[in-house]
């Protein structure tokens, strides 16, 4: 149980002395009574409830805590989401709260380090999910009560709408780019891969027998010192995609022309490096100028792909399995508008299987009388029927 005492010893401030659930002695000053009270209700029903957070645990500031989080879950994450949350980290957030301890931090602290990025809406979410984690565990640690991230306010996503490539846009690209990294296009457009993937691929996940390609690790190279092979994406991104004669050709052609081994990458430089980011951007930039579209990135090679595949009424489930989307519903986000309309299918398949026989009209339930027998309204009923 907390008591109150005024401490004329202490410039007549009010003094609040309790018990920790570990039986440690604490005390708080107050300039009034009624914080002093308020703080002693307080922290009495949290002890009763189970929820009381130590005031100095607090204290820990965001920069020391991530250190020591960051070394407790990087074993848990992947090579590309140990180095992307790092670069969040250093680069954005830990140079505006790094030095806040965590018990002052605000959700309007949160929202104001968003607001402050001159980053694109997704690249701040990112941010903002990073945060969220580092607090989270703060909270799962007992050093504050809640998460300051939780409900912050971000910046509006305004996701554009998946577009295909026009193919005579896609030839040009593909002409325009060296001849060691053309496969590329037929990669892009003919399996849906992400860069990362297409870079990661080798020899020996193509199987030309089955006429299929096993996608379960890409090339990571954004954050890290080298590029390194590591898991794709997400778990759902380990998928087989069956492979179209053309790019089986188009593979075939470019092994030919640069043979690699079976553990060696399909797209490398003259010199034999991977392709990562940086080298693969460089040389994809240079095409899509050339071929006079400029902007336009590698990953809509792989919207042409699903387009191309739902518009031809391919299922929803197999173009997110090919995809390696977790759920049909995030293909169906991305895609649904570019999927034709299905009014005509509707309308010819209600009527093939709910259609009366053409020779029949029904009156009421369980009766039929043919055409020719059924009364004429304008004679029977008149101007009024």
């Amino acid at each position: 149980m907390a008591t109150i005492k005024r401490r004329s010893d202490r410039g007549n401030r009010w003094e609040v002395r309790y018990r920790d659930p570990e039986g440690k002695q604490r005390a708080r000053l107050y300039d009034r009574k009624v914080d002093a009270e308020r703080f002693a209700a307080t922290t009495t029903a949290d002890m009763i409830r189970g929820t009381y957070i130590d005031p100095e645990a607090g204290r820990v500031t965001l920069a020391d805590f991530a250190v020591t989080w960051q070394a407790r879950m990087a074993p848990t994450w992947r090579v590309a989401t140990a180095a992307g949350v790092a670069n969040s980290l250093e680069q954005h957030i830990l140079p505006v709260l790094g030095r806040r301890p965590l018990a002052t931090i605000r959700k309007a602290d949160v929202e104001a380090l968003c607001a402050s990025l001159a980053l694109a809406a997704s690249t701040v979410r990112t941010v903002h999910q990073h945060l969220g984690q580092v607090l989270g565990s703060a909270v799962e640690d007992g050093l504050i009560m809640r998460n300051p991230a939780t409900k912050a306010r971000l910046p509006r996503l305004e996701a554009p709408r998946a577009q295909p490539v026009p193919l005579d846009v896609v030839e040009r690209i593909h002409d325009a780019l060296p001849a060691w990294m053309a496969v590329a296009v037929p990669i892009g457009i003919g399996a849906g891969l992400r860069q990362g993937e297409a870079s990661g691929l080798t020899v020996d996940r193509i199987d030309f027998l089955r006429r299929t390609m096993r996608v379960d690790r890409q090339l990571v190279s954004r954050f890290v010192p080298a590029p390194v092979l590591g898991p794709p994406k997400t778990d759902s991104s380990n998928r087989t995609i069956p492979l179209a004669d053309f790019l089986l050709d188009s593979l075939a052609d470019h092994l030919r022309r640069f043979p690699a081994g079976p553990g060696e990458l399909v797209l490398r430089s003259p010199a034999g490096l991977p392709l990562d980011s940086d080298r693969f951007g460089h040389q994809w930039r240079r095409a899509v100028r050339a071929a006079g579209a400029p902007g336009l990135g590698y990953h809509s090679l792989r919207h042409t792909f699903a387009s191309t595949l739902l518009s031809n009424r391919v299922s929803v489930k197999a173009v997110a399995d090919w995809l390696g989307h977790a759920n049909p519903s995030i293909t169906l986000k991305t895609y649904a508008h570019l999927m034709p309309a299905d009014e005509e299918v509707a309308r010819a398949v209600l009527d093939a299987a709910l259609a009366p026989p053409a020779a029949t009209l029904r009156t009421e339930p369980g009766a039929r009388i043919a055409p020719e027998c059924a009364p004429d309204v304008h004679q029977a009923g008149g101007a009024g029927a």
